[in-house]
């Protein structure tokens, strides 16, 4: 919701989300100006929105130590900053560079254990390396953001006592693994997103995603889990309050 194709409306897509009993969301941040526009929007809505910064895994041939001082300072000054994220890897395109990739991902992970935040994470094309290295460095509370991997690989997460969110992919006809994914996955570790404006769910798929919509992928999961839908909600809520307290 911090995306400019929101700014004008911005009013009319919070009573949105307010109207569906969205009273919480996470402003995603990767960039200074992402960050400067979801400031603005949590100093008018305190207490609906929080913010996530982290420098994404494409841009990592952009950014250098004087972007990650910028950013372990500002989530020092800012307590609004509850996670660092999207952080993490992503192959899908060729010529990729996965060990600069690498190395930021790392460089952020140890950030977040030296500030005492947790990480959201992005992973495309890149499960193993994503594993292996957040094995291996993380220390505080994970969250594998619009999660869409194998199953095996959910456990794996599960085992470390990661957080899984799923996006309204899982509402896809095609996205069977998904949704096998969420019908195994423990109810104390389950969280929802957007990732507006894309991965709009069913029913509006193909629609520009809004924050309100994250209501038809909880209103899904509670079907496909076979769970009162209100105690889904409150326990999704848990989960991300527990989460950000890492």
């Amino acid at each position: 919701m911090n995306d400019e194709i929101y700014s004008d409306n911005f009013q009319f897509y919070h009573n949105n989300s307010l109207e569906a009993s969205v009273l919480l969301s996470n402003l995603i941040c990767l960039n200074e100006k992402d960050y400067l526009r979801s400031k603005q929007i949590k100093n008018q809505y305190r207490n609906n929105y929080d913010i996530s910064f982290g420098y994404f895994p494409a841009d990592c041939e952009d950014i250098d130590n004087k972007d990650l001082d910028y950013l372990a300072n500002l989530v020092k000054q800012d307590d609004d900053i509850v996670l660092i994220g999207e952080i993490g890897l992503d192959y899908h395109y060729d010529g990729v560079n996965k060990e600069k990739q690498q190395q930021l991902f790392i460089e952020q992970i140890e950030m977040a254990n030296q500030l005492n935040k947790p990480i959201m994470i992005h992973s495309r094309d890149a499960s193993n390396d994503t594993y292996e290295i957040l094995k291996a460095h993380a220390k505080g509370n994970v969250v594998l953001h619009c999660y869409s991997q194998s199953l095996e690989m959910m456990m794996k997460y599960l085992d470390l006592g990661y957080y899984i969110s799923f996006s309204g992919v899982v509402t896809f006809s095609s996205a069977k693994t998904t949704k096998q994914c969420a019908i195994n996955c423990p109810l104390d570790r389950i969280l929802i997103e957007t990732d507006a404006p894309y991965l709009t769910p069913v029913p509006f798929r193909g629609k520009q995603n809004e924050t309100s919509y994250v209501s038809y992928v909880g209103k899904y999961l509670a079907q496909l889990k076979e769970i009162d839908e209100v105690l889904l909600q409150q326990q999704i809520y848990n989960n991300y309050i527990r989460m950000k307290e890492n």
